[in-house]
């Protein structure tokens, strides 16, 4: 504005927008600055990533577009040149060779200039065709530098009606201005494309951070300062809540709806961790984590990592022995044991853990201690885990004292029931012994003759030591029977101890009028447990049926004793043709002290049962057909462990 001039109210108004316009422009401009600086800095950020994609991207775009417009241009410039080509071939021709026929240089000449007018062509000449030694050349212009576009023409006239071609026209265009044309269109187009690729790069990246980029930022800040044992975090986003929720603040509410649950999940695992730690603490059993050592299955062994009070007290070591110690499980375990340890290691790769099994541990002062021990795996990979081991020493004492106590029991049922068959047991000692007798008076009759018979009293003799032995096997067969002493467990054939109990109670059943019958199978397997126990199960059979049958008052009476082969055992039935079973007594038939006679403490059965099911048999009771009752029992071949 000229000096001494004031400013217009309109000049005024014109102006305040310019200038608001101008400092936001400034403002932009540094914000932008701003921002490309901390691009530069985090090269690695997704803005940064994002501006080179879009760059990279536009620019083949751009490439693409441009290439495409300036082949364009190319063919429209090579379409023009040769559209004025043709138009030279229509619009020259006659005159040119009219000029040629007249040998007029001067025409020719001039011709050729007009022709060199036109625009993009460089050169122009026309030849002489005949026959003469130097035939006429007319040319115009310079011939131009690659790449040209070159076009012949025949110049043809008309002699004797006939036409006959006496030179030729050749006209030579340049392409070097559409060269040019097109590299001026391409530098404007990549111009202005870089800076509008440009601008809209940088308005993306700089409206992406401001939707996306700072929260992402502002929420790695939160969650990289967050502690899971914290207070639940609550996300806030420094921007104003959008009416309809967006992609961030869908982020936002799954984040904090996160952290809740993580906060909620660890103080269930804390609460629960402290449990486990209070169960641990306790010492109520021995427990341990441990840590696999060695490379190969065979070479594996378990390390100590953490143990309780009770374990040590269990194994008898102190805490340094074990942990991070020389102490391993292998070493506890007693020598006998490690194939079953390393069975129940196999069953824990497969299926992360093992069914608990006793065994014994070595104690630190030599001595052994009975252990029922179970362990689980951590994880997927197995290399740590925990395992429970609990003191079967008490155990142990109880089964003992009860296995002694049984036997007593047992010994004492023995007694009642030898005490039952006393008459028969005397009739049976009596007839070998007066037997015995008899022979021994013979002999001596047989010797006081003269001369004595020796063969006689030889003869007589025998049948005084058979006597003898027979009331020696009597007698040796109820010794074991009521020996309080445990018989050692054996193999032996059913069929001979079954025989053995009928011999014992021949009496008592020809005493009650009982016709006793054996149907034992031929080729038994040996069974193997204690002999005595198993035939004070057969006396007991025998004497409840003999009882049963001995209170009827007409019918015949029969007991029968028949053993089968089963597929993993042998069958013991004993069938007499009693009264029977009532449905209410046959429901607590093996109930201990349950008895249906009139005398007896109702064990016998229980015993039976007990004695069965320790040498991994069954026994059970059904009716007998037509009338009575049969008790069978079950036995296998193989048994490992009787009571």
């Amino acid at each position: 504005m000229p000096p001494g001039f004031a400013a217009t109210s309109r000049e005024r108004k014109l102006g305040q927008p310019i200038g608001w316009l101008s400092d936001f422009a400034r403002r932009l401009a540094a914000r932008a600055r701003e921002y490309l600086r901390k691009l530069a800095a985090t090269r690695h950020s997704i803005g940064a990533r994002l501006l080179i994609g879009i760059l990279l991207f536009s620019t083949f775009v751009t490439f693409v577009l441009a290439g495409i417009q300036l082949y364009t241009d190319y063919q429209r410039d090579v379409a023009a040149i040769q559209s004025r080509l043709d138009l030279i071939g229509k619009s020259y021709l006659d005159s040119l060779a009219e000029s040629l026929w007249a040998l007029d240089e001067t025409q020719l000449r001039l011709q050729l200039m007009g022709i060199l007018q036109q625009a993009d062509i460089r050169a122009a000449k026309v030849r002489d065709t005949g026959i003469s030694i130097k035939p006429l050349v007319v040319q115009v212009g310079e011939t131009p530098e690659p790449p040209v576009v070159t076009r012949d023409y025949p110049l043809t006239h008309t002699v004797q009606g006939q036409d006959r071609v006496i030179g030729t026209l050749r006209v030579e265009a340049t392409l070097a201005d559409a060269y040019c044309r097109l590299t001026d269109t391409a530098a404007r187009v990549f111009a202005t494309q870089a800076t509008e690729i440009f601008l809209v790069a940088l308005f993306i990246i700089f409206f992406f951070n401001y939707l996306v980029t700072r929260h992402l930022s502002a929420i790695a800040a939160k969650v990289g300062s967050y502690r899971i044992y914290d207070s639940p975090l609550e996300l806030r986003l420094k921007r104003r809540r959008p009416r309809h929720d967006d992609e961030m603040q869908r982020v936002t509410t799954a984040f904090n709806s996160l952290s809740h649950n993580l906060h909620s999940a660890f103080r269930d695992l804390a609460e629960r961790e402290a449990r486990i730690r209070c169960l641990v603490d306790a010492n109520i059993i021995g427990v341990f984590t441990w840590q696999l050592v060695g490379r190969t299955p065979e070479d594996q062994d378990v390390a100590f990592r953490d143990v309780n009070d009770a374990f040590l007290r269990i194994v008898g070591y102190d805490r340094e022995d074990l942990v991070n110690g020389p102490v391993t499980q292998r070493t506890l375990t007693a020598p006998e044991w490690q194939d079953r340890a390393q069975r129940a290691a196999a069953e824990m790769r497969l299926t992360g853990a093992f069914q608990p099994y006793e065994e014994e541990y070595i104690r630190k002062d030599g001595s052994r201690v009975p252990v029922l021990i179970g362990a689980a795996q951590f994880g997927e990979t197995g290399e740590q885990g925990v395992a429970f081991v609990l003191d079967l020493t008490e155990r142990k004492r109880g089964e003992q004292a009860l296995q002694q106590a049984q036997a007593e029991l047992a010994h004492a049922a023995r007694i009642a029931t030898m005490g039952q068959l006393t008459a028969s047991i005397a009739h049976e000692v009596k007839q070998p012994i007066a037997a015995a007798v008899t022979n021994a008076e013979a002999a001596l009759r047989w010797l006081a003759r003269r001369p004595p018979d020796l063969e006689e009293v030889r003869k007589a003799l025998t049948h005084v030591v058979q006597n003898g032995n027979r009331a020696s096997d009597v007698i040796g067969r109820i010794r074991d029977l009521v020996s309080k002493t445990p018989s050692p467990k054996e193999r032996f054939e059913i069929n001979g101890a079954i025989r053995e109990v009928i011999e014992i109670t021949r009496g008592e059943a020809v005493k009650n009028g009982v016709s006793v019958r054996m149907e034992l199978g031929a080729g038994l397997q040996l069974i193997e447990g204690d002999r005595v126990q198993l035939q004070q199960v057969i006396l007991n059979l025998m004497m409840n049926a003999l009882e049963a049958m001995a209170g009827m008052a007409e019918g015949q009476r029969e007991l029968q004793v028949t053993t089968t082969a089963e597929p993993e055992g042998v069958r013991v039935a004993v069938r007499d043709s009693g009264p029977g079973l009532t449905p209410v007594a046959e429901e607590r038939l093996f109930e201990a002290f349950h008895t249906t006679k009139s005398s007896g403490l109702g064990i016998g059965l229980s015993i039976c049962r007990s004695i069965i099911e320790a040498h991994g048999g069954r026994l059970w009771a059904e009716a007998n057909e037509p009338q009575g009752a049969v008790f069978q029992f079950t036995l296998p071949v193989e048994q490992h462990s009787a009571s």
